[in-house]
């Protein structure tokens, strides 16, 4: 069944790729990934755009970039490794969300002082080079021991978007099919609550 406090997350690449206004309109949160790659100087006003229209940014995996920005807003990659609960120690207002696709990695993000953590793939993709995905009833099955909140992530598009009412979930996050999440997200929303 699907939280209240439902949450849309935005994966972008670059930091031109949406509009603010759109994804302010329907409440998405951004996770940046590789800011590392991102012009600073760019970056720092990208920031600042999004802290005065109160749009979430969460950095991926550069705890230089959290510190530069002076954010509090943290995303572990699956592939992350380190741990990071000391980051609470030095603030306790860090936000750590974290990805994970098997039961392992959902132990190591919860390790990593994880408090939601983005489980994936939900669906099918079109991405040739990864196989597999977890479907509904597996996704229930891996999530249902743990106390966490479960973000779904992968494949997600007007055509399954109904399905996420199946899944035990706090949120979704699209790297895919965001510009079209304003059309049909609101109607999901109305339907579900």
């Amino acid at each position: 069944m699907i939280k209240k406090n439902f949450k849309l997350f935005f994966f972008i690449e670059k930091l031109n790729e949406l509009n603010l206004d759109y994804v302010k309109k329907i409440g998405a949160i951004l996770i940046l990934r590789n800011p590392e790659k991102v012009n600073l100087i760019d970056l720092k006003k990208f920031d600042k755009r999004c802290i005065n229209k109160k749009i979430t940014l969460f950095v991926q995996n550069s705890v230089k970039i959290l510190f530069l920005l002076k954010t509090k807003n943290f995303y572990i990659s699956a592939y992350n490794k380190s741990q990071f609960k000391q980051l609470r120690k030095i603030n306790r207002k860090v936000k750590i969300i974290g990805s994970a696709h098997n039961i392992p990695e959902i132990h190591e993000k919860l390790t990593q002082g994880c408090e939601y953590i983005v489980l994936s793939r939900i669906f099918k993709t079109s991405n040739k080079f990864k196989k597999g995905f977890l479907g509904t009833t597996k996704f229930n099955l891996l999530t249902r021991n743990f106390s966490q909140k479960f973000i779904a992530l992968g494949g997600i598009n007007e055509k399954n978007f109904k399905l996420l009412s199946l899944l035990d979930i706090h949120g979704c996050a699209m790297s895919g099919d965001k510009k079209k999440a304003g059309k049909y997200m609101p109607a999901f929303l109305k339907n579900n609550f």
